[in-house]
């Protein structure tokens, strides 16, 4: 009840939706951001121009760092104390601790298939023709790591390298989870994107149906549902295991 506006991607949890948006990340109303007279900001790296121009206009500004594993944990203690709920920040960071243990536990022991997560493909006629993945230092390589695989990417110059469909297979990775979010909002099948994928005769992962098309803003956003997101990739990398009613 002490938030007092939103980016336009917040959709969770459902009440956010009717709070004031502001803009996206990169791209904010400040006048809007002003008009709500808020007592604290909270900001991106990628976002440092923004923050030294609302810090000039007299806006308190909280910078936190969510892009890779460790950060987003921290950054709930961070944001805890800035509010002045410590208690509730390291609960919270317990809890979710906990949850990622439990994963953990279950794939242990489990072989680990080499994965590629996708975060954004294009494509034309039907079929994948190149992709944007997570490299090492990406949130998603720790999720990759905790849920019982590994990543397919190399290191390199950039977080989120661009891969022709050439290569790709030259990566051939065991797995293919392509992430999405907004499905019915951007006018997406669910079902072609996987066709489209498993076309890609030359890829192992598309010969072997080891396919997943992972939607839902909770696949692409980091924060408190983590462990949901850990879970989902998890089983789609072990779908041999044994997860009942988890």
């Amino acid at each position: 009840d002490r938030v007092v506006g939103v980016t336009r991607y917040c959709a969770h949890p459902a009440g956010v939706r009717d709070l004031p948006r502001i803009g996206g990340h990169l791209d904010p109303n400040f006048d809007g951001i002003v008009a709500l007279e808020p007592d604290l900001v909270v900001a991106i790296p990628s976002g440092e121009a923004n923050r030294a121009r609302l810090q000039s206009i007299g806006l308190p500004v909280l910078q936190i760092d969510q892009h890779d594993v460790p950060s987003l944990l921290s950054s709930i203690e961070t944001l805890a104390d800035a509010c002045g709920v410590n208690e509730r920040g390291a609960t919270l960071r317990s809890e979710i601790e906990g949850r990622l243990a439990a994963v953990s536990r279950i794939v242990e022991g489990a072989p680990r298939p080499r994965a590629v997560v996708v975060v954004g493909h294009d494509m034309g006629g039907g079929v994948v023709r190149s992709v944007w993945a997570a490299g090492p230092d990406t949130f998603y390589d720790g999720v990759l790591e905790i849920a019982g695989g590994v990543n397919a990417v190399e290191s390199g110059l950039v977080r989120y390298p661009e891969y022709s469909r050439e290569g790709l297979a030259t990566l051939d990775p065991d797995v293919v989870l392509d992430v999405v979010a907004g499905v019915e909002d951007r006018g997406l099948d669910t079902e072609e994107m996987l066709a489209g994928w498993l076309r890609l005769d030359e890829l192992r992962a598309a010969r072997l149906g080891r396919v997943r098309v992972l939607e839902g803003d909770v696949m692409v956003v980091p924060g408190p549902r983590l462990p949901e997101m850990v879970e989902t990739v998890a089983r789609a990398l072990h779908p041999e295991l044994a997860w009942g009613d988890r």
